[in-house]
């Protein structure tokens, strides 16, 4: 699909949801570089009534999120997600900042676990619980052993691995999450369902053992957020936007591929 037909189809959503669209797609984590080329294209736009972030993407950093909702409230009454296909992680944080939240058949959410650094292995980014969860089983296993000194002998060198500084780090990690999606719910999402924001917090941040967990639209409604059913003409021009970019994406990594190659 060329780049006229894709900007043809996000005037087409902004038409249909009467609001300027900003489309954030992306399969690298998300951090603050997304901040200044945001900045930059909201005050290119202005100051708008409506606005709703078309996002893809598997989460990224844990305060990044905090700093998007604030920054584009910064320059809109009004601000919504859509989810076409995979808003999880950091950028389910994304949602809970929004006033609302359009989802289709296909899309999910998913628990709040932000990446960290894994604690070997520096270029390798894993979910903060995954590491929490390990730490975990490692003392279970001290514990529970018919022989603790035995186990304690085997975890050990393991334990030795860990920085307690980083440790220390991962504990600030979720307290953060925790401390973020409150802030945004009880600020957005759920600013009139006050009662319903620590229980929506605790299920997001601890409710889910897997980091994948799909939060689909009819899980999403049932936990409290503010769903809107994407169907008939906007879940089209929604769904044919998503896999112009899936495409787009998809040639570049062929073409660096084949730079690679040659």
């Amino acid at each position: 699909m060329k780049a006229e037909e894709r900007i043809g189809l996000i005037e087409c959503l902004e038409h249909l949801r009467n609001s300027k669209v900003l489309v954030y797609f992306s399969y690298t984590p998300l951090d603050d570089t997304i901040i200044v080329p945001l900045y930059k294209q909201l005050k290119e736009m202005g100051h708008t009534k409506k606005i709703d972030l078309f996002l893809h993407s598997y989460g990224g950093a844990v305060d990044t999120p905090y700093k998007v909702v604030t920054l584009i409230r910064e320059f809109c009454d009004e601000f919504a997600v859509i989810v076409p296909f995979v808003a999880k992680s950091a950028a389910s944080m994304l949602v809970l900042g929004a006033d609302e939240v359009v989802m289709g058949p296909i899309s999910e959410l998913g628990p709040i676990d932000p990446l960290v650094k894994h604690p070997v292995y520096k270029d390798v980014l894993v979910p903060v619980q995954a590491v929490w969860h390990c730490l975990d089983y490692l003392q279970r296993s001290i514990s529970n052993s018919s022989d603790p000194e035995v186990a304690s002998f085997m975890v050990t060198p393991l334990l030795n691995k860990l920085d307690p500084w980083l440790i220390g780090d991962y504990e600030k990690t979720i307290k953060a999450s925790q401390q973020y999606a409150e802030t945004l719910l009880s600020h957005y999402m759920l600013k009139d369902n006050l009662e319903q924001v620590s229980i929506v917090t605790q299920a997001l941040t601890e409710g889910y053992l897997s980091h994948g967990y799909p939060i689909g639209r009819r899980e999403a409604k049932e936990l409290g957020l503010k769903v809107i059913d994407a169907h008939g003409e906007l879940w089209n021009v929604i769904w044919k936007l998503y896999l112009s970019y899936e495409e787009l994406f998809k040639a570049k990594e062929d073409e660096e591929k084949t730079t690679d190659q040659s």
